[in-house]
């Protein structure tokens, strides 16, 4: 191409018109699975009206290069829609006998209707005794979504979204760096969180001024197609190259990489380009692994980046269960008795720091 830089401008200008339009056009969109799960606690159930232009507004923000990760908005629509699914299940219990009377085309319109024909949660209602059931049953809707999604992954041929970063063996005479990973993802971790406060209270300004924001998110963008087109989106899908570029090139370009991918996700997360924030930690923490393994030759490499990468990924996100079972599964089952005993640590560590205060 020519003008290769033009056509990467005109693409950001077009991705920051078509966000800004769809905010004020339905608001903050997209919906966080945060933002679901807050609402469907408070109020028992969520306004799944929205869901599709939720949908829409996360497909813009992936497209156009911002670097987040798909999961808390496809998060916050698959729970809008479980919650219609419910609705519609509940309607259909209460209202049998009338449903059957009707005509089969009848029972379609009624079935998939958007906003009719539905049947809210309500307290009232609700079996008290059925709490034993109502436990069992979500495990087995658990473990069935989970056998659909991967026959299904299997069935269209489509590859695994986790990428395994090759063979590691644990070595007990080194588990002394679990040490230094919990106090270097300390440091880290409350860098990051500085980092978010700051862009924040830079932002503030703009709160009502949503397309001000998106352009400038469009803005560190196309910066970022121009200077480090790789740590566009959210890491993803340069995973499977990571071991080898983090074995080729020098520790501190690793850190820079790292580091950069991290104030990028902060602000394509302030300016409006929302998006999940897992896939993204994930990817700097391997990153900063990698780096750290250059320093100790004589160990394994993949065991010191799975000591890093857990400890970092959780100290960064705040939370401990599920980023560290994310974070494990790009590693073998080799090294998966490590990442527990790094979680096991860090949530020691945390009860200790909660009880002192």
């Amino acid at each position: 191409m020519k003008w290769p830089i033009l056509y990467y401008f005109i693409l950001c200008v077009l991705g920051a018109l078509v966000l800004s339009y769809l905010k004020k056009r339905f608001g903050q969109v997209p919906q966080t699975a945060h933002e679901a799960l807050t609402e469907l606690k408070a109020k028992q159930s969520v306004d799944y009206s929205g869901v599709f232009r939720n949908l829409l507004a996360a497909l813009v923000i992936l497209i156009f290069g911002a670097g987040v990760g798909p999961e808390a908005a496809l998060l916050g629509a698959i729970i809008s829609l479980s919650v219609w699914q419910s609705d519609k299940l509940r309607y259909l219990y209460f209202h049998y006998d009338e449903q059957e009377q009707q005509v089969f085309w009848t029972k379609i319109q009624r079935l998939l209707h958007p906003q009719q024909f539905v049947q809210r949660y309500d307290t009232m209602l609700a079996p008290a005794d059925k709490k034993k059931l109502k436990q069992v049953m979500n495990g087995l809707f658990i473990v069935n979504g989970l056998v659909v999604f991967t026959f299904l992954m299997k069935l269209v041929g489509h590859p695994s979204f986790i990428t395994k970063l090759g063979t590691g063996k644990i070595e007990t005479a080194s588990l002394w760096l679990i040490l230094p990973a919990l106090l270097t993802a300390f440091v880290i971790g409350n860098a990051y969180q500085w980092l978010q406060a700051a862009l924040a209270k830079l932002c503030q300004p703009f709160e009502g001024k949503q397309s001000i924001l998106v352009s400038l998110g469009a803005a560190c963008i196309f910066l970022f197609v121009i200077l480090m087109p790789r740590l566009l989106f959210s890491g993803q899908s340069f995973m499977h190259l990571v071991p080898s570029f983090g074995s080729q090139q020098a520790w501190y370009i690793l850190v820079v990489a790292a580091i950069m991918k991290l104030v990028f996700l902060q602000v394509c997360l302030q300016t409006g380009w929302i998006g999940g924030d897992i896939f993204p930690v994930v990817f700097s923490a391997i990153l900063i692994g990698f780096a750290v393994a250059q320093f100790f030759p004589t160990i394994d490499s993949l065991f010191v980046v799975a000591i890093f990468a857990t400890s970092l990924t959780t100290q960064i996100l705040g939370t401990i269960l599920v980023p560290g079972i994310f974070v494990g599964l790009f590693f073998p089952i080799t090294l998966w008795p490590v990442v527990v005993l790094v979680l096991f640590l860090q949530w020691l560590l945390k009860n200790k720091i909660i009880k002192s205060n």
